[in-house]
């Protein structure tokens, strides 16, 4: 097992940009894991700002969350004193409505959350990957993704670092190779 901890100013030089919210860059991304979530995650939202439809929604949601945990079943998202929860089965319910004969039991959350974060959050890991363990992955996007989606076990966020915890054991080949 592998844990990989980024601070706040790590991915502010990956980006070259500074970083608002930390937490709301796992939510960087559109990906189709948060659509049939849109109700749960507005209420996440003040409620001045609800009510404006998904695209809103998934625009600027990064900014109000606070801490996120999540592991393979399940995500919890927190705003304030509000908090999200998204499981695996709601998930698979929901997929298995459009999706009937996939394996939706098998989805792992966290590393779907990890592949829609943002591609600086992604860079800072893979860069911490190679200087602190001397791993590197193949090069190319859907490789990443594939790995990815396989190996991170956890996740933990807040604003001032981001923990992603993972298991390269999981892949059936070696595709993490020391440096």
């Amino acid at each position: 097992m592998i844990s990989i901890e980024v601070e706040k100013k790590e991915v502010a030089t990956v980006a070259k940009a500074e970083i608002r919210n930390l937490p709301g860059m796992l939510f960087g991304g559109t990906s189709p894991l948060l659509k049939p979530f849109m109700k749960k995650l507005e209420e996440l939202m003040p409620p001045e700002k609800r009510g404006r439809g998904d695209s809103y929604i998934l625009s600027n949601l990064y900014s109000h969350i606070d801490w996120v945990h999540t592991d393979e079943s399940c995500i919890h998202v927190r705003s304030d004193d509000k908090v999200v929860e998204i499981s695996r089965d709601e998930l698979s319910a929901k997929m298995e409505e459009r999706h009937p004969t996939t394996e939706h039991e098998r989805l792992n959350l966290a590393g779907l959350l990890f592949l829609q974060s943002s591609p600086a959050l992604q860079a800072s890991i893979v860069t911490k990957l190679k200087s602190c363990y001397g791993l590197g992955l193949p090069e190319g996007r859907r490789t990443h993704r594939y790995i990815f989606h396989l190996i991170v076990v956890s996740l933990d966020a807040d604003k001032e670092k981001i923990t992603v915890e993972m298991d390269p054991s999981r892949l059936r080949r070696n595709l993490i190779k020391p440096q």
